[in-house]
């Protein structure tokens, strides 16, 4: 599979119950949506639909390695610390880019992956707390 971010060849950090893959090149990381919600539902936090975020329409964001279908960009955290991920409309695969460069298993990329939508969607917890 090639990153949908730089066209190299993406490897597997394979764990006990879902596949993430990380470009070596750029730092990003392609998450089935299903493995997605479960480390998101796992770790205390809404899944994927319950993230919050906005479309943003206008984003360049290449195409999904699996489906070859454009994929869609969302913005989300604060205003001060904005953050995106892309995703396939076609799987629901979801890419995001370069935070992930360190991680050197499933367990460091899971780690990152529930900080990363922690942050994303503190907008969205800070509205429900008024």
């Amino acid at each position: 599979m090639n990153c949908p971010g730089c066209n190299a060849e993406m490897t597997d950090l394979e764990g006990d119950h879902e596949t993430l893959r990380e470009c070596k090149e750029c730092g990003g990381l392609w998450v089935n949506v299903a493995d997605l919600n479960r480390i998101l539902l796992h770790n205390n936090l809404p899944g994927l639909e319950g993230q919050g975020g906005k479309m943003d329409a206008d984003a360049l964001t290449g195409q999904c390695p699996d489906c070859q279908v454009d994929l869609v960009r969302y913005v989300g955290g604060d205003r001060h610390h904005p953050l995106q991920f892309d995703t396939c409309e076609s799987c629901g695969g979801i890419f995001l880019e370069s935070e992930f460069a360190d991680a050197a298993d499933t367990a460091a990329a899971e780690k990152k992956i529930i900080e990363f939508f922690r942050a994303f969607s503190a907008k969205l917890k800070a509205k429900a707390a008024i």
